[in-house]
Order: C-alpha cells, then sequence, then structure tokens
C-alpha cells in the first residue's frame, strides 16, 4: 500500500454534514463515546488538522525520539506516568495546556517546566490529555505530534486502542525496543492499527545494542521479517535508530526524520484520512447498539434463550385447564343423575308389601280386635307385631331397591373418577337410612277408613318420605365427592396455570423482544443510510456546531509557579466491595430451615428404618441452631482497631487507646449462666511464657539463662531495658515488666476475675498488660446476642512473635476477619507482612471471609479524598495477593456515637453491617443447610421406597431381601477394596511442588527484603561504625527471610488441608456412584469437610550462626561504592549463596514434617470415611429389612410423603421418579 497516494472511495464521499448526521444520531442513540469521536474527526476535517501518533513500549525511547527528531526537548525525558492521557505537540502558541478528566484545563505559559506539570500524573486518573504548542515554528500550523503512553502490558496496548485518539491519527509511527521486537504486546498492538487501517511505520530503536559478534545483522532483519509475516503485520516500512549513538551502523535516524518531515510539509490531502475512522466509528456505534439492545433482550427474558412459544400446546393445556375446572361439576352431575335414576326406579311398594301395610293401617283402626273375645293385651301384641312386620319388610325392600343400588354405583363412579380416598370409600359403604316407628306411624291419618284408596296413598307417601331422606344423604355425601375432586385438581390446576402463565410471559417477552430487534435493524438501517445523505436539516447543523462550542472548554491560566491542583471527583466514586456470590438458601432463613428440618423428623421418626437419617438431620439441626460464631479483629496497632469494635458493640466497651506495646487477646463473649453481664476473666501468662517472652526480646544483648525471675533481676541490675541495642518498643516492654512486677506476681500462670470497671486498667495499664495472655468480657449487647464473640488480637507489629501463631490459628478457625486500617496510615512491613499472608491463604477457604475496613473515613475531606484512600488501600491489596477484597470505608468514632445516641446509623456503618450480618447469618450457614436440605431429600426417596416395599407380596420380599444381602456384600467389597495410593502420591506431589515454588519465590523476594535492610537509611556509616549496621541489617534479613518461609509453609499446609478435603469429597462421591449403579436405592448423607490439624512449623534459622556471612560482609569497602558502584548486588548474591543451602534444609525437614502428618491424617480420614459408609450400608439393610416385615396403612405413608412433598417444594426441590432413584 502507498500511503501517499492510495485513498478510498469512501474518503472522498465523506462530508461535514455526513459527519453531523452521524453525530446526531448517535447521540439519539445515547452513545456519547462514538458521539464525541465523530466530533473530533469533525473539528479535524473543518479545519483540515494532520496528526501523527508516535506509540510504542515504555522504555523504548519514544519521547526521546520525539525531542529528538523535532530537535528540542519538548517531553520529559520520561513518559507521564498516567493510565490513559496523551501529549499532543504543535507549534506557534508557546504554552503547555493540562486537561483534567474532572476539572477545567489549567494553561501555562512558556517558559515552563515540563518535568513540575508531570507532577500532576501523581493521581493516575487526574489527567486526561496535555497540549504543547511551543513558541518555536517546528511543526506547520495545523500539523500535530501525538505522543501516547508507553505500553507495557495487553491492557496497556487495549486502553489506548479505546480511549486514546488514534481515530484522530493519520499515521503511527511504532517505536520498540531492541529487545523487545517481537514482543506479543507489539504484534499484537500491530495487528490492531492495521485492521483499523491505520498507516504505521516500525522504528527499532536502541540499535546500538546489538552485538554482531552474537547476531549478524541481516540475520535479525530476516527474524523480524519472518515474524511479521506470521504474524501478517504490514508497515509501511522498518526503520532501525539509535538516539544514543549517531555512527552506529545500521543507524536509519536521518531517514526517519526526512520521512516525518516529508509528511508534515507535504500536501496534506495526500495523507489526510477519515475514511477509515468513520467505518471503525459507525462499526463501533453498531457493536453499542447491539450490546444495548442485547440486555434489554436479558432483561425482558430473564437471561434464557427466547423463542416463539408452542401455540398448540397453549391450546391443550387451555383445555385440559377447562377440563379439570368443570370436572368436578360434571362428577357431581353423574352422581346426582345415578341417585335420581336409582330413587325413580326404586319401587318400594310391590303387592306383598302393600298387603302387609294394609294389615298395619288395619291394625292402627280403633275398632281393631282380634277374634270375637280378643283381650286387650291380644290385641296390643297383634298390633306390635302388624308394625314390627311392615317395618322389617319395608327395611329390607328399601335396602334391596334403593341403599345397595345407590352404594354400588357411587362406588363405580368414585373409581371411574380415580377418586381413590379411603375416607369416602367408607361414607359411601354407610351411606344409608334407620327406618323407625315415627317412620310409618308419621304418615297415619286419624280417622280415616282402611280401603284400597287410602293404603295405595298412604304407601306413596312413606315411600318418598323414604326416597328424600335418602336423597339429603346422598347429596351430603356427593358434596363431600365434589370437595374431593376440586382438592384433587387443585394442584394440576395451579401447575396447568403456572405453564400457562410461563407461556404466556414467553409469548409477550418473545413479543417485546421480537418489536425491540425491529428497532434495532431500523437503527441500524439508518446509521449506513446517513452517509448517503446530500443534505441535513438546520438543526443537525446547530446541534454540532454547539457541541463544537461546548468541547471547548474555558482554560485557567496558571498562577505564576502553581502548580496545586483540586479535583472534586463528584462522578469517580469508587465500587470497593464486591458482589457476593449466590447462596441457594438465602431466600430461606436459617430458622426457616431448621423448622422444615424438625418437621421432616418428627414425620419419619416414627417409621421404621428411618434411625439413620433421624439422626443425621438430628445433627444438621444442632450444627444450624448453633448460633456461635468467632469473629478475628486484625490490624495496626495505630488503625483504631478497639474503636472500631466499640463502634460493632454500640457501647464503649474496649479503652480506645491500647499500649502499643502489648501483645493481649481480648476476647468480647456472649454472657452465660457462669459468666453473666460484665464478668471478666484475666488469664495471666506463666512462668514459661514470661521467661522466652525476655529470652527473645534480650537475643541481641546477651543469651542469658535462667528462671524469668532471675532474668528479671539481671534485667534491672544492668539497666537492660535502656540498651541501645533494643529498639523502643522492647525498651518499653521491659520496663513496664520491672513496674508491674510485684502487683501481678502472685498471679502468674492463673486466671482472676475481675468486675467490668478493672477491666480498662488490664488492657491499657502498660505494667499490668504486659504480663496477660488473654482476656475473656462477657458482655450482653446486640453484637453477642447473635452467638458473636469478638476477638480483639494483638497488632500485626506485636512485640510478641509467639503471636503469629495465635493469628494464623484465628486466621484458620475465625468464621470471618475484620482486618481495620486507618485512612491515612501507610501499610507498615508488619501489617504488609500480615496481609501477604492473608492473600496467600485467601483461596483455600470455601467462603470468602476476610473484611477490610478503612477507619476514621469521616477525617477526610470529601468523597473524592475517600476514593483515593480506598483506591490506594485496594491497590496495595491487590499487590499483596488479595484479589477482589471487601473493603470498607467507616468512621467508628460516628457509628459509636450514633448507636449511643439511638439515632439513625451513618450509610457507610450500615453498609457495612448489612453484607456482614448477612454473612453471619447465611452464608456461614449455607454448607450445613445444603447438607441438611439434601438429607430432607433422602427422607423423602427413602419413604417412596418404604411405600414400594409396603406394596410388595410375600414372595417379592422374600427375592429383594436375599438382593439386597447380595448387594450389601458387594458394595462391602468394593469401599473395603479401594485404593488410595493414587490420592495419596497426589498429596505427596503437592507437597513437593508447593515447595519447590516456596524457594523459587524466595529466591525472588530475598532482592527485595535485602534492599529493605540494606540502603541508604540503614548503612550510613564507614569503618567499625559501618560493621555493626551491617550485621544488624543481615540479621534482621536473616529474621525476615525466616519469617517469610514459615509464612508459606503455614500457607502451603492450608492449600494442602483444602486438596485433601477434595480428594476425600472426590473419592467418597466416586464411591457413592459406585455404589449407586449397584443398589439405586442407596443414600449417603452429603461429605462434610474435616477438620485437619496443622503441623507445628519452628521458625527458620532460629539458631544460625551468622558469622558465616561475615565474608559477605566484608565486601563492603564504603557506602559510595557500596550504593552507587552496585557491590549492594555482589553482597546480596554471596549472602543468598550462603543461605539457599540453609533454606532447602529448612524446606527439606518441613516437607518431611507435612508429609508424614498429612498422609497419616489422609489415612485415617480415608478409614472413618469407609467405616462410616459401611455404617450407612448397613443402616440402609437394616432399614429395608424393618421396613419389609412391618404393617402399615398404606395411607399413613401417603400422607408422610404428602407432608414430605410440601417441605421440599419451599426449597425448590421436585420429587420424580428419577430424583427418588
Amino acid at each position: 500500500m502507498n500511503v501517499v497516494f492510495l485513498k478510498e472511495k469512501i474518503d472522498r464521499e465523506i462530508k461535514l454534514h455526513h459527519l453531523a448526521a452521524l453525530y446526531r444520531l448517535m447521540i439519539n442513540n445515547e452513545d456519547e463515546l462514538n458521539a464525541k469521536k465523530i466530533l473530533d474527526l469533525y473539528e479535524k476535517q473543518q479545519k483540515e488538522e494532520i496528526m501523527i501518533s508516535f506509540a510504542g513500549h515504555f522504555s523504548a525511547g519514544k519521547s526521546s525520539m520525539i525531542n529528538a527528531l523535532l530537535d528540542d526537548d519538548i517531553l520529559p525525558k520520561s513518559p507521564i506516568p498516567t493510565s490513559a492521557n496523551i501529549v499532543r505537540i504543535t507549534s506557534g502558541g508557546g504554552y503547555a495546556r493540562v486537561y483534567f478528566r474532572h476539572e477545567q484545563p489549567i494553561q501555562y505559559t512558556e517558559p515552563y517546566d515540563i518535568d513540575r506539570i508531570k507532577a500532576y500524573s501523581k493521581d493516575k486518573k487526574a489527567i486526561k490529555q496535555i497540549d504543547i504548542s511551543t513558541s518555536k515554528k517546528i511543526i506547520p500550523p495545523g500539523c500535530y505530534i501525538i505522543d501516547t503512553p508507553g505500553i507495557d502490558a495487553a491492557d496497556d496496548a487495549d486502553r489506548i486502542m479505546t480511549e486514546g485518539s488514534l481515530h484522530l491519527v493519520d499515521i503511527v509511527f511504532y517505536v520498540m525496543d531492541y529487545n523487545h521486537v517481537q514482543s506479543e504486546v507489539n504484534l499484537e498492538f500491530l495487528k490492531g492499527l492495521q485492521d483499523k487501517s491505520i498507516p504505521y511505520y516500525v522504528i527499532v530503536n536502541q540499535i546500538d545494542k546489538h552485538d554482531e559478534q552474537e547476531l549478524t545483522f541481516k540475520a535479525f532483519q530476516q527474524s523480524i521479517e519472518q515474524t511479521f509475516k506470521q504474524w501478517g503485520v504490514t508497515p509501511e516500512k522498518i526503520f532501525f535508530s539509535s538516539l544514543t549513538d549517531s555512527n552506529a551502523e545500521h543507524n536509519q535516524f536521518e531517514a526517519i526524520k526526512n520521512k516525518l518531515f516529508a509528511f508534515l510539509n507535504g500536501k496534506r490531502r495526500d495523507i489526510y484520512t477519515i475514511g477509515p475512522s468513520v467505518k471503525q466509528i459507525m462499526a463501533g456505534h453498531k457493536r453499542f447498539l447491539e450490546e444495548k439492545y442485547e440486555e434489554m433482550e436479558i432483561e425482558i427474558s430473564d437471561g434464557e434463550a427466547n423463542s416463539a412459544p408452542d401455540t398448540n400446546h397453549i391450546e391443550e393445556l387451555n383445555y385440559q385447564l377447562s377440563a379439570l375446572l368443570k370436572e368436578p361439576a360434571e362428577v357431581e352431575e353423574q352422581f346426582i343423575e345415578e341417585l335420581n335414576q336409582t330413587l325413580k326406579n326404586a319401587y318400594l311398594m310391590p303387592a306383598d308389601l302393600r298387603d302387609i301395610a294394609e294389615a298395619f293401617l288395619h291394625s292402627r283402626q280403633p275398632d281393631f280386635k282380634v277374634g270375637f273375645l280378643s283381650s286387650k293385651r291380644k290385641t296390643d301384641e297383634a298390633r306390635k307385631n302388624r308394625m314390627e312386620n311392615f317395618l322389617t319388610a319395608l327395611q329390607k325392600n328399601t335396602e334391596t331397591a334403593i341403599e345397595w343400588k345407590l352404594r354400588d354405583k357411587f362406588t363405580n363412579l368414585l373409581k371411574v373418577n380415580k377418586l381413590s380416598n379411603t375416607s369416602l370409600q367408607q361414607m359411601v359403604q354407610k351411606l344409608g337410612i334407620s327406618l323407625t316407628e315415627d317412620s310409618i306411624i308419621g304418615k297415619l291419618k286419624p280417622g280415616a277408613k282402611v280401603n284400597g284408596e287410602y293404603v295405595l296413598n298412604y304407601t306413596n307417601e312413606v315411600a318418598n318420605e323414604i326416597k328424600s331422606r335418602y336423597k339429603r344423604e346422598a347429596l351430603h355425601l356427593i358434596g363431600r365427592i365434589k370437595e374431593q375432586q376440586v382438592s384433587a385438581n387443585e394442584q394440576k390446576i395451579a401447575e396447568i396455570e403456572e405453564k400457562l402463565n410461563e407461556l404466556k410471559k414467553a409469548h409477550s417477552q418473545h413479543l417485546r423482544v421480537e418489536n425491540l430487534r425491529n428497532n434495532l435493524y431500523e437503527k441500524l438501517d439508518q446509521l449506513e443510510k446517513q452517509l448517503m445523505l446530500n443534505e441535513v436539516e438546520e438543526a443537525t447543523w446547530e446541534q454540532i456546531k454547539k457541541a463544537v462550542e461546548d468541547s471547548n472548554v474555558t482554560v485557567k491560566m496558571a498562577e505564576e509557579n502553581s502548580l496545586g491542583f483540586e479535583s472534586t471527583g463528584e462522578n469517580d466514586k469508587v465500587a470497593v466491595v464486591p458482589t457476593e456470590l449466590n447462596k441457594q438458601h438465602k431466600a430461606m432463613t436459617t430458622e426457616k430451615i431448621i423448622d422444615n428440618v424438625e418437621k421432616v423428623i418428627q414425620t419419619i421418626k416414627d417409621s421404621p428404618g428411618f434411625q439413620g437419617i433421624v439422626e443425621d438431620l438430628q445433627r444438621k439441626k444442632e450444627k444450624l441452631e448453633d448460633q456461635s460464631y468467632t469473629i478475628a479483629l486484625f490490624g495496626a496497632f495505630s488503625a483504631g482497631k478497639s474503636s472500631f469494635a466499640n463502634a460493632l458493640l454500640g457501647e464503649g466497651v474496649l479503652p480506645v487507646s491500647p499500649n502499643p506495646t502489648t501483645a493481649t487477646v481480648n476476647r468480647i463473649n456472649p454472657v452465660c449462666e457462669k459468666y453473666p453481664h460484665g464478668s471478666v476473666v484475666i488469664t495471666v501468662k506463666n512462668e514459661e511464657t514470661l521467661k522466652n517472652d525476655v529470652k527473645l526480646i534480650t537475643k541481641n544483648v546477651s543469651s542469658k539463662e535462667g528462671d524469668f525471675q532471675e532474668l528479671l533481676e539481671w534485667i534491672k541490675q544492668d539497666n537492660i531495658q535502656h540498651h541501645e541495642k533494643l529498639g523502643n518498643l522492647y525498651q518499653s516492654y521491659l520496663r513496664a515488666m520491672l513496674a508491674g512486677y510485684e502487683d501481678i506476681k502472685e498471679y502468674i500462670g492463673s486466671t482472676l476475675t475481675v468486675s467490668i470497671n478493672e477491666f480498662a486498667t488490664y488492657v491499657a495499664d502498660e505494667a499490668k498488660a504486659s504480663f496477660i495472655e488473654s482476656i475473656d468480657l462477657y458482655y450482653d449487647c446486640s453484637l453477642t446476642q447473635q452467638g458473636i464473640t469478638l476477638v480483639d488480637t494483638p497488632g500485626a507489629d506485636s512485640v510478641n512473635a509467639r503471636h503469629t501463631n495465635v493469628a494464623f490459628d484465628y486466621i484458620k478457625y475465625a468464621d470471618a476477619i475484620l482486618y481495620v486500617t486507618y485512612y491515612n496510615h501507610a501499610l507498615a512491613r508488619a501489617d504488609k507482612d500480615f496481609l501477604t499472608q492473608l492473600g496467600r491463604v485467601k483461596d483455600t477457604f470455601q467462603l470468602d471471609k476476610m473484611f477490610f475496613i478503612v477507619n476514621a473515613a469521616d477525617l477526610a475531606e470529601n468523597q473524592t479524598e475517600i476514593n483515593m484512600v480506598t483506591n490506594y488501600v485496594k491497590e496495595q491489596l491487590v499487590q499483596l495477593g488479595i484479589r477482589i477484597p471487601r473493603l470498607y470505608p467507616v468512621s467508628s468514632k460516628l457509628a459509636l456515637r450514633e448507636k449511643q445516641n439511638k439515632s439513625q446509623l451513618n450509610e457507610d456503618m450500615q453498609f457495612f453491617e448489612n453484607e456482614f450480618y448477612q454473612f453471619i447469618h447465611q452464608d456461614l450457614s449455607a454448607l450445613t443447610a445444603q447438607s441438611a436440605i439434601w438429607d430432607m431429600k433422602r427422607a423423602y426417596t427413602n419413604m417412596a421406597h418404604y411405600k414400594e416395599s409396603v406394596n410388595m407380596d410375600q414372595q417379592s420380599k422374600e427375592s429383594f431381601r436375599l438382593q439386597l444381602q447380595d448387594k450389601q456384600k458387594t458394595v462391602t467389597k468394593i469401599i473395603d477394596k479401594t485404593d488410595t495410593t493414587i490420592q495419596e502420591d497426589q498429596l505427596i506431589q503437592k507437597i513437593e511442588k508447593q515447595l519447590h515454588y516456596v524457594l523459587e519465590r524466595t529466591s525472588i523476594q530475598f532482592h527485595d527484603l535485602f534492599k529493605e535492610t540494606f540502603n541508604p537509611t540503614t548503612i550510613t556509616e564507614s569503618g567499625k561504625d559501618a560493621k555493626v549496621q551491617l550485621w544488624k541489617s543481615l540479621e534482621q534479613l536473616i529474621g525476615y527471610v525466616g519469617h517469610e518461609l514459615l509464612q508459606e509453609l503455614r500457607a502451603v499446609s492450608l492449600r494442602v488441608e483444602a486438596m485433601e478435603n477434595n480428594l476425600a469429597k472426590e473419592m467418597y462421591d466416586d464411591l457413592i456412584k459406585t455404589t449407586n449403579s449397584i443398589d439405586d436405592t442407596l443414600t449417603f448423607p452429603k461429605y462434610e469437610a474435616a477438620d485437619l490439624a496443622t503441623p507445628v512449623f519452628s521458625i527458620a534459622f532460629e539458631s544460625v550462626d551468622l558469622q558465616q556471612f561475615d565474608k559477605a560482609l566484608s565486601m563492603f569497602k564504603n557506602t559510595k561504592t557500596f550504593f552507587a558502584q552496585n557491590e549492594k548486588e555482589k553482597m546480596k548474591d554471596k549472602i543468598y549463596e550462603q543461605l539457599e543451602p540453609l533454606i532447602s534444609s529448612y524446606l527439606s525437614e518441613n516437607k518431611s514434617l507435612m508429609t508424614r502428618d498429612y498422609l497419616s491424617q489422609w489415612k485415617e480420614l480415608v478409614t472413618i470415611i469407609k467405616r462410616e459408609m459401611k455404617e450407612q450400608l448397613q443402616q440402609h439393610t437394616n432399614s429395608y429389612l424393618e421396613m419389609m416385615s412391618s404393617h402399615v396403612n398404606i395411607e399413613i405413608i401417603n400422607q408422610k410423603l404428602s407432608t414430605l412433598t410440601v417441605i421440599l417444594t419451599n426449597h425448590d426441590i421436585r420429587m420424580d421418579e428419577n430424583e427418588q432413584k
């Protein structure tokens, strides 16, 4: 491609009115980013500006190249360290103008110091762009040289591609370092330029580094060309240059300069191009619209794929719904029809029964007598006999003609309509009426003469009354049947209605999505049409002209020597807290899950064979009910830990200014029967602990031996507490011990209980606190009432190294960790060490339990300052290995005052507490809750199997029993024969690899640790005085390395423990899968992670003889040669050369310790898993045998299944046949 002459047709055709139309369209579509780029092109075309950009690797000498080409030191010798700014250079103005992201631009007139302007860029997000217009006529009017930020990684390249001014650039000169030509970042960037159709030249700078002896220049050239060819990268030309050696062979600096000025001074139209940029911006706007509409689609369709629902399916469901809704009435109609038909056809008074009735009627006549000389007794007996004869015959005929027929017909109708309800069947079998004397006497007509008509009327009335009574009874029964039918259909109706609603919703969503897509297609079509317009409306011109005016912001003229600026940062809010993971059980509280678990227990506990599941559920329930949590509070002494703890407690419980020399663990516990509110239990250190504390502190002074009392006497006599070799922290600690010993000596190694009023003195009084191991305060408040124990740990810079063990235990076992830092407090080394450890272990926990607090946020002047601090802390945490930290700026002072005054809590503290308590009460119990839900599901599955076993006949049960016992034997063998050699090898390999990486990291970290201990602030003297400093620095260095190794081992141990549990779970799950292939009715509880013991590691190099490093230290001559002539590097290498075998030996010893400990725990864990699985298997077998031998009403099992179904439905679990298996 010839950049000077080849032009696309689109370039010639794009006019200002096309750009105005595109701008209006993009603004209307709310795409401000691409609209701004079109506006830039509009101004560029209007002013006929030429822009030539220099880009490249940050170390390639890009700024120096521009200075050299322009023959003037316009740019600083290193690029401005901002994240996304550019520098535009032109001539004629004599100023430097700084454009801020959120403030008015500031202009400095010549002469100015570009290095001073560079100070603005300390806030990486503050500067957007810098324009430099020299008073010298170096660059022709309307031409710009653009210096882009240096590229160091793929994200830099992407930033320049997306945020930079490449859309305005006509030509790019890409500067590469001689040693980084084939860098993937470089090649990707060049490919990006090519994709955007931007002409570019490659400058390979610093060729003075080339050594012809190592590689011929021709071979070097060929390798570049070969790489470019492989990548499909085709620059206009490749130049080679050296700015430090103008005589270097192959130096084409002058050719580069000639090419640049040929462009600057040549015909503008020959290189001017906006066509490709317009196409790229239009493509970008198209992507913007597509993404925007895709988001809208996702929002409409709830993130699911949207397709047109099947209308036939909708019709079918509507038909089913209509049928179900009509069914109860139709069933009722069937029963009534059968009832009416039966009653209508029932012939209750046949001739023989009428004759009996007539005899009965005669007996009721006043003149009725038996025989000629009948006595009254005989007459009464005859009357009674005739009445009984009539009642008996009538009752019998009624049963035959009505009762039995109705029962048969109703029973048949129940079967036809699948209403196999036991209670209904019983009601049908009981359907009937009882006839009494009143039934026949009540229809008698006093005074009526017995004749054929009277007999007929009387028997008809009796028959009708009987039918009426049957009808009333039957209608009542039909009403119950109808209710049952309605009830039976309710769930089906609900399911169909739910499906219909989903389909209707889907249909509505589909229509809305279709409308959206049509709208998108219309907008995309409009986009293409903008370049076909011959003219635009006046309003379009006015809009873009106004936008041009608005973009030309007023420039503030800088006061002389003024460099200060303030960023309002109103729109620079920092999102510092990541969104938590979705927890399945969040929709249901822990209390509700506990309630449901209890319901399941009550449902199944009296069923044979369910004892094992009941015990499992009972354990989960107790675990969920045990609402006790340990929250560990960490942070530097000056970070306001105690103040923050008080803010959480809502009362000023802890003294807010504890002495920073102490190392006491303070626990605020929930009250109990033994320790009511306000009880304080103080544990005093024992003599052995105190002796070790003193020996550790004084080891640089002397290796004095003796018991604690003897050491204390030595300190007093020799004034060790004022020894120059001790730091201020240690001196203060020893003075406190001397001052407090007499008062505390009788309590050494014991505990004492004091009142809350004395609590503060033991915490804040240095003389007492130095002897205290821990303090337990039992305090009743809203925090402790939630089962929370708050542990205020020793600060990261604790005087007592022994407390690193305490810290590690809390890191491992605490339910949550709160790390408090101060809003204007730089992280000290101890803080960084502790945070680095948190970073090492963060990913080994099942949940992210770490919360980072930026305290005293109320001291910030504005939100911008808070954002700057939180950003700084966040960056620091990320650098220390804590990715995506939960970060909360709060004011504990303000929060405590608000709680004490019972006023509304401020937004920041409220936000933190909401997140924190959500984690405590929901996230922490999630795993147990899920395990409990699984066990409830097991209960349902086993109940379903129980039902199947009850329905078996005796032969099937015997067959099943034999199969069950065979399966038990098979599964037992599989469990027993499970080999874990592979897992053991994996654990060994994990430990080896992890410790290998520890060695590698230590060798890398050693460089930084050496710089930290051997630097111009620690080594300032010469001669003998320098030796003292060197030995002190060496001791500190060895101590740091030893501490780092110890922390690395602890971190590795947690990773190994996590892996051990993962391997155990995989083995367990694999065994379940295998056993289920043999017996699909066999269920097991969820795997619960084992609590593995971490080995106790000793700190490295505790007994190392530092004299072995004497030769390395003797390499020091004086500070000048040591620092200026880099002798320190030789010393560093020499020390590490001697230290590396000691490091390897330490790691090797602990590799053996870890391998032995973790393999032992693994074997024990495997044994436990196998034993528990076999116990579960035995329970399973026994349960089935017990089930099959039990006799229970199937309806009771159905009721239990129904109850379990309702409970599981609450957890969005639906059981089907596959799930039961």
